[in-house]
């Protein structure tokens, strides 16, 4: 019962998510009334009205500009008319001014917003919390520290039970190519929307579907599914098309090189460095609110996928290089699918390794994995050419709990470990430079060491890269000292993949601003894409409110990061039970780590408590 209530809570955690997003968008609010004179009374209140003065189903909040849903927005009557709002914290601004605010119907420009931050009382209470089940589990764990990986970890459920469903379906060969196929159109509209439609970011469709529905998606994408994401992907599906000039089929002698990645670059340092470089990029230069660069962007991804697929074996640059299945990839180590051997001893007297080599039924491993013998969903592309060639039927795709890679990992990789402190240290970054005091602070950092703009934020953003990295560097030999029985470096490498939960739930947190509020729009856009005037589907002057009220938003960021904390004490508590045995030693060695990952939650509740500037593209 344990093994299947664990498997199940991810979809039971959707599901919550889900009910409260509903919950939210069908629960009216209370309208406050200022009163009928010229100078406003005391507020009273009034159930919520179910029209207004103005027609249509949305509003624009006068104080913040954030468009809302009239029927769950909080009103406030006064001389006669009403207002809507996006919190409570917008209404009282209003009552507190109302001539600043509502007498002359004022309105935010429609180009943007800044969208308030999670309320002081929320980010207390989510420290609170936080801290309540830190020291919570860790004295738990501190009490009996016993080896067994135990069930609920081992519990998975077989998804193809059924051999015919199994061969019919996966070795169907049009199957990927139909859903590569339009990823491929939408990924043709971006280029040509970007490169030859309208430079206003928010009548071009470009900077919408990349930055926030496809960039900010992917992480939803992958908590639940992995890396699935590569199985679609667009660049590597015209690349293979390219290089073997059909569609789909057995690899055969392509016009690829077939070269073998060097030897001093098979690791993922190439993808952490092209990741920090496009974090500059798209952050240094404002590249989400310029169309013809995200379109030269993806063209250049492109460009490297497809001389990857010239020039190397197989599909190296997509193991080695790749920067979104690097991402991807690591975060895959939470989520709950896997492809695994249905019974391990049956593989144990095989001498042809058809799902690494390849068969007369499909190719072998394309990121050359052995699947027969693989652990990890790391460089798994979920591509199924291994359940496909296996003659023994031995391979399958299995349901299993969230975090089972990261709660048993045994291998740990410096190139690995690092990507896991720079994905936590550069998400924070970006919500960073979203807050609105983040230009003079950059102004005066600049100015206080005599630098330019463009310096001044490449040092900063080297200090915000390398200063987490050398802190968990110290906190480890900090551990070190305390455990006795491993080194700095040992203890770095393994408790780094603990900080993957926190980073992930935080970057699910901060992207749940962009797509619930923001991707909405896309709806609009999509009738005009390049910002020529069009109307193809008769939404182009249709406003579409966000897909939850900003306090629901507020609700579910604090979850997320609650729920990325408890995560990461769990991976903790496990990497600690594995490498240190001993509970007296252990309990001592966690402490430091419990410290950093108690700041880390901390931090990002303090970011979410900010006020975040939201994005051209998406008003």
């Amino acid at each position: 019962m344990k093994g299947r209530l664990a498997t199940a809570f991810p979809w039971v955690f959707l599901l919550l998510v889900a009910g409260a997003i509903v919950w939210d968008q069908c629960t009216p609010r209370e309208a406050m009334v200022l009163g009928e004179g010229v100078d406003g009374t005391s507020p009273a209140t009034e159930k919520a009205a179910a029209v207004s003065d103005e027609s249509g189903p949305t509003d624009r909040d006068p104080v913040c500009g954030m468009v809302v849903r009239k029927s769950t927005s909080y009103q406030l009557r006064y001389r006669g008319l009403y207002y809507h709002f996006c919190s409570t914290d917008c209404r009282h601004a209003a009552a507190a001014d109302p001539e600043r605010w509502l007498a002359a119907r004022s309105r935010a420009p429609d180009n943007g917003h800044t969208m308030r931050g999670i309320p002081a009382w929320m980010f207390q209470f989510g420290v609170a919390v936080v801290m309540l089940v830190s020291f919570g589990l860790f004295e738990l764990s501190a009490r009996r520290r016993p080896t067994a990986e135990g069930p609920a970890l081992a519990h998975r459920l077989d998804l193809l039970p059924i051999r015919s469903l199994r061969y019919r379906l996966l070795r169907w060969a049009p199957l990927r190519f139909t859903f590569q196929l339009c990823l491929v159109a939408i990924f043709a509209l971006i280029i040509a929307a970007g490169l030859f439609g309208s430079q206003n970011p928010a009548f071009n469709i470009a900077p919408i579907l990349t930055w926030t529905l496809w960039w900010a998606g992917l992480i939803f994408f992958v908590l639940y599914f992995g890396k699935l994401w590569c199985y679609v992907c667009p660049w590597d599906a015209v690349a293979t098309w390219l290089e073997r000039l059909r569609p789909w089929g057995r690899r055969r002698q392509g016009f690829g090189l077939g070269l073998r990645w060097p030897t001093k670059l098979r690791n993922i340092w190439v993808a952490v460095a092209f990741f920090v470089v496009l974090t500059w990029i798209e952050l240094s230069q404002g590249v989400t609110s310029i169309p013809r660069v995200t379109a030269i962007l993806a063209l250049t991804m492109f460009s490297m996928t497809v001389v990857g697929a010239f020039l190397f074996e197989r599909k190296s640059f997509c193991r080695y290089g790749c920067l979104v299945g690097r991402v991807s990839g690591l975060y895959a180590l939470f989520s709950p699918f896997e492809v695994r051997t249905r019974v391990p001893v049956a593989c144990a007297g095989c001498v042809t390794q058809e799902c690494y080599r390849g068969s007369s039924t499909g190719d072998g491993c394309p990121t050359f994995e052995y699947p027969r013998s693989m652990e990890r969903n790391t460089y798994c592309t979920l591509c199924m050419e291994c359940i496909r060639t296996c003659s023994r039927d031995n391979l399958t795709v299995y349901l299993r709990p969230w975090g089972a890679d990261l709660a048993k990992q045994r291998r740990a990789r410096s190139d690995e470990a690092v990507l896991a402190i720079v994905l936590l240290s550069m998400t924070g970054f970006h919500g960073l430079t979203m807050i609105p005091s983040w230009p003079q602070w950059l102004q005066a950092f600049g100015a206080a060491l005599g630098l330019s703009r463009p310096v001044a934020f490449t040092v900063l953003t080297a200090a915000i890269i390398l200063g987490p990295i050398l802190l968990f560097w110290f906190v480890a030999t900090i551990s070190a000292a305390l455990a006795k029985h491993h080194s700095a470096r040992t203890l770095f490498l393994h408790y780094a993949y603990a900080l993957l939960p926190i980073a992930l739930f935080y970057h699910l947190a901060h992207n749940a601003e962009h797509f619930l509020m923001e991707g909405p729009k896309a709806l609009a856009i999509a009738s005009d894409p390049f910002g020529f005037g069009w109307n193809l589907f008769g939404t182009a002057r249709t406003v579409f409110p966000p897909l939850v009220t900003l306090e629901g938003l507020w609700f579910l960021q604090v979850l997320f990061v609650v729920v990325g904390h408890l995560y990461g004490l769990w991976i903790c508590e496990r990497t600690t039970r594995r490498l240190i045995p001993d509970r007296r030693r252990g309990f001592a060695a966690q402490l430091p780590m419990l410290a950093v990952m108690i700041l880390s939650s901390s931090a990002s509740l303090w970011l979410l408590s900010q006020p975040m500037q939201m994005r051209v593209s998406a008003m």
